[in-house]
């Protein structure tokens, strides 16, 4: 296993850069527990700056690496995609919508485009994308979401909107001839698609199994917000824990401040994953339900924090850590109020 972590760390160092926290753990927890095929997909393809085209890297690895063990599990396990006798048609619906809009923005992206902010074909790249991630939002919106996956399908829609977001403030900032704004803008855009791809794949049903059973990845969330409420996290924990201490984003530190934005949001929704594919038991549905609405809002505050430093706006961002903060003490405490066994 050593061997593992040293061609891991190898890889991310030759990248010049630093892994996400945690990304070995969660890497290697999906790969030596996921029980299901993934859908095969293309990294995203519109491309941004230097730092960025690494950070892509980074993550079509990892899902390389994910995809090479699934399909040795394929050969053990009914494939994706089979539906179940008496499954409810809606949930068909359901996930071919989220199938269908997630392929039609993945056409709209291009290859030769953003890659920096002397790019003169960006902008209408750009808005080739925009119509396709609103067209998903207006169908989401209509559809009727299968239950459980509401907080998951509600944050979706929230994170497709930033894209949109993202996207137009990296063409203003163009106009403006805004190198530090644009790289800003087309960075945050770049996670977005990052957060995005699980989150669709699951609510499509074909994302690997973050854990065992629903009691599992109660134990996985109570120990996480446990550790980043408590000031004692894991390296994964570091992006929560800083966020809410205390830790203020102004304006020279706010380049890290996104960073631990980045960190908490992707760590939130692997909670939000684990509940979606774990349904409660019916007793605890109440409960369960109330923590991924708090889980939920947790996120739209971390997606606000990212906004208010596109805008300059420091004091707003304090201002909605600080609600972040509060949000992810909620959370641990309903965390809490659910038994583990």
């Amino acid at each position: 296993m050593m061997d593992e972590r040293i061609v891991f760390d190898r890889f991310h160092e030759a990248l010049e850069m630093e892994p996400r926290p945690g990304a070995y753990e969660r890497l290697s927890f999906a790969i030596t527990t996921s029980p299901a095929t993934r859908t095969g997909r293309q990294a995203y393809r519109m491309r941004w700056t230097t730092m960025g085209l690494r950070f892509a890297a980074v993550l079509t690895a990892a899902v390389m690496a994910v995809a090479a063990i699934a399909a040795f599990l394929a050969t053990h396990h009914s494939p994706v995609g089979s539906v179940p006798a008496g499954q409810d048609r809606n949930v068909i619906a359901y996930e071919a919508m989220v199938t269908r809009d997630y392929a039609t923005m993945d056409r709209a992206t291009s290859n030769n485009n953003c890659a920096t902010i002397q790019d003169q074909g960006c902008p209408a790249a750009i808005q080739r994308v925009i119509p396709t991630l609103q067209q998903w939002v207006g169908d989401l919106d209509t559809a009727k979401t299968p239950a459980g996956l509401q907080a998951l399908d509600g944050q979706l829609r929230a994170h497709l909107t930033a894209v949109a977001s993202d996207l137009t403030n990296a063409a203003a900032f163009q106009r403006a001839n805004n190198s530090s704004g644009f790289d800003q803008a087309m960075a945050a855009g770049l996670y977005e698609r990052a957060w995005i791809d699980p989150a669709a794949l699951t609510l499509e049903g074909s994302y690997p199994r973050l854990a065992g059973s629903f009691h599992d990845e109660i134990s996985l969330v109570r120990r996480s917000l446990s550790a980043c409420v408590n000031s004692t996290p894991s390296p994964a924990d570091l992006g929560c824990s800083r966020l809410s201490t205390g830790t203020v984003c102004t304006a020279a530190r706010a380049q890290a401040c996104e960073g631990d934005v980045q960190s908490a949001a992707t760590e939130i929704e692997g909670f939000l994953i684990g509940l979606a594919q774990n349904p409660p038991p019916t007793a605890l549905a109440g409960k369960d339900a109330q923590l991924q609405r708090d889980l939920a809002q947790a996120d739209s505050f971390l997606l606000a924090i990212t906004g208010d430093l596109m805008k300059g706006d420091t004091l707003q961002a304090s201002l909605d850590d600080s609600s972040f903060a509060i949000t992810v003490n909620t959370s641990g405490g309903d965390a809490s109020a659910i038994p583990t066994g």
